[in-house]
């Protein structure tokens, strides 16, 4: 006999509340229809202690939310911003959340249109921190996964840059500035690598590059002459064939999708592993020697797998894993139509590369959980009553596997932009077009 907690690892999402434009609050102006807002990003507090309640940030246009789900009523928006134009914002488009290393405050770094990054503390609700030096727009923001004062920021202007919000960098709290030949056009993500070593990056350019990044990369902060990193440790144009605008490492293997394809790819780095020292910045590859494919580790990469998400097209579209130890690895990607495709990462591991699964194991998979959003099971999807085995044929380079999964969010026209997952995974929330906000639950 199976139990709770093995029943329940194998659950997906399940709508539970839609947030609607009516519940903002009206000290907002508006500045925008319903049909207009766009919600670019949602992000949940990473730090919350075992047993919180969830918290999560929602970003777009001149707004920010920060809502808590909850059983009794669905959700509760705590507190709510109105960006006020400084430094050409009205724009907002990304975020993420750190911490005061000194009050312990939550804060969160917002950043879009404009070239200035604000730091809002969540106690106070007010801007108590913006950080200049972007030439142009913001595209994406990230938190150093070893170091909580350390954020990361890129955008139009090529550059990636990495800020101190420690006070005592205040007056320069820049740090770092990747800045070479590598990213010709506009940076629209980044990710770290669980160890903080590491950066991926993606663009308009069509590249994925990794950096290697200085353990002491904090107590560069505090001069007028931040430490320039070149050249990436490793940099291709092989993988996509357009505007790369989502990139995740899993592990030591990589995720990442471009506009106009509608896939997913997982990949590798030939010769990267994680356990060995990081190589030397001497060892980057510089563009003198012009090649698609320059790397420090020797060799190439290599294809693993690749996600069917139909109706992805557009660029500027993230998808999301969780991954957390005594979880299946979840992940999801939001559609034009209002779709968000789901993949259980465990099963494909456990099952085959394809998404289906095999007669021997169709016994011990739970049946779905009933919910009141449409659930579409895929090939492989555990439904109720008898599992329908189907495997994807995946032996070629560039078969697809096709959703476990999808959830379908009818009033969500035009698509969703957006997924976050808690730190428990027990919440995902999808957001979007039309303001939607949809708090869905896994267990």
């Amino acid at each position: 006999m199976q139990s709770t907690q093995d029943v329940e690892a194998w659950k997906f999402p399940a709508i539970k509340t839609i947030v609607s434009v009516a519940t903002t609050p009206k000290t907002f102006k508006a500045t925008q229809t319903q049909e207009e807002r766009i919600y670019y990003g949602v992000y949940f507090y990473p730090y919350t202690r075992p047993g919180d309640d969830p918290v999560f940030a929602v970003v777009g246009g001149t707004e920010v939310l920060i809502i808590r789900p909850n059983d009794m009523n669905g959700f509760e928006i705590i507190m709510a911003f109105q960006d006020d134009g400084f430094g050409g914002g009205g724009g907002l488009s990304a975020g993420c959340w750190t911490v005061d290393k000194h009050t312990g405050a939550p804060l969160l770094a917002v950043g879009g249109s404009g070239s200035v990054v604000k730091i809002l503390d969540i106690w106070q609700g007010e801007c108590v921190q913006t950080l200049t030096g972007h030439g142009e727009e913001l595209m994406d923001l990230v938190t150093s996964p070893i170091d909580q004062s350390i954020i990361v920021t890129t955008g139009a202007d090529t550059t990636i840059r990495f800020w101190s919000l420690d006070p005592a960098h205040q007056k320069q709290p820049c740090s770092i500035i990747c800045a070479g030949e590598d990213h010709r056009e506009t940076v629209l993500t980044i990710a770290f690598h669980h160890t903080g070593r590491y950066l991926l990056s993606g663009g308009m350019d069509h590249s994925v590059n990794l950096w290697v990044i200085p353990e002491d990369a904090g107590e560069m902060a505090g001069t007028d002459k931040p430490k320039r990193i070149m050249y990436p440790h490793f940099s291709t144009a092989m993988i996509h064939t357009n505007y790369v605008d989502c990139v995740a490492f899993h592990g030591d293997y990589i995720l990442s999708r471009a506009a106009d394809e509608n896939i997913i790819v997982l990949w590798a780095i030939q010769n990267f592993s994680s356990k060995d020292p990081p190589p030397g910045p001497e060892l980057a590859p510089t563009t003198h020697e012009y090649r698609d494919t320059r790397s420090a580790f020797g060799g190439s990469f290599e294809r693993l797998l690749q996600f069917q998400a139909n109706d992805t097209i557009p660029f500027y579209m993230h998808f999301n894993l969780f991954a957390s130890p005594g979880h299946h690895p979840l992940l999801a990607m939001g559609a034009t139509t209002g779709r968000v495709y789901l993949w259980d990462l465990y099963m494909i591991e456990q099952y085959g590369r394809g998404a289906g699964i095999g007669d021997d194991v169709a016994s011990s998979v739970p049946p779905a959980r009933e919910s009141s959003c449409s659930v579409t099971p895929g090939a492989g999807t555990p439904a109720p009553g008898k599992v329908h085995v189907k495997r994807d044929d995946i032996s070629e380079l560039f078969g697809k596997v096709r959703p476990h999964a999808t959830l379908e969010f009818k009033q969500a026209k035009g698509g969703v932009r957006h997924i976050a997952f808690s730190n428990d995974g027990r919440y995902m929330v999808a957001v979007g077009h039309m303001s939607q906000i949809n708090i869905c639950k896994r267990w």
